[in-house]
């Protein structure tokens, strides 16, 4: 679990870092933009998420509820 602050929203997906990276230098958490993860994941807020998966250079992750 990291806390994460959300960037930006692009498509089906919610973009953030974790409080350790540095925009556009480090991999980026992904979050999918569910109606459910709509109601708690706001742009520019810090939230706790819980690392799913991960690929090459990006985090997916799930919010901590």
């Amino acid at each position: 679990v990291l806390n994460v602050i959300i960037d930006r929203k692009e498509g089906d997906n919610f973009i953030g870092r974790t409080e350790y990276d540095s925009p556009e230098v480090d991999p980026e958490v992904i979050i999918q933009a569910t109606p459910e993860n709509k109601k708690l994941v706001k742009i520019g807020k810090i939230l706790p998420v819980k690392i799913v998966s991960a690929e090459d250079y990006d985090l997916f992750a799930e919010p901590v509820r």
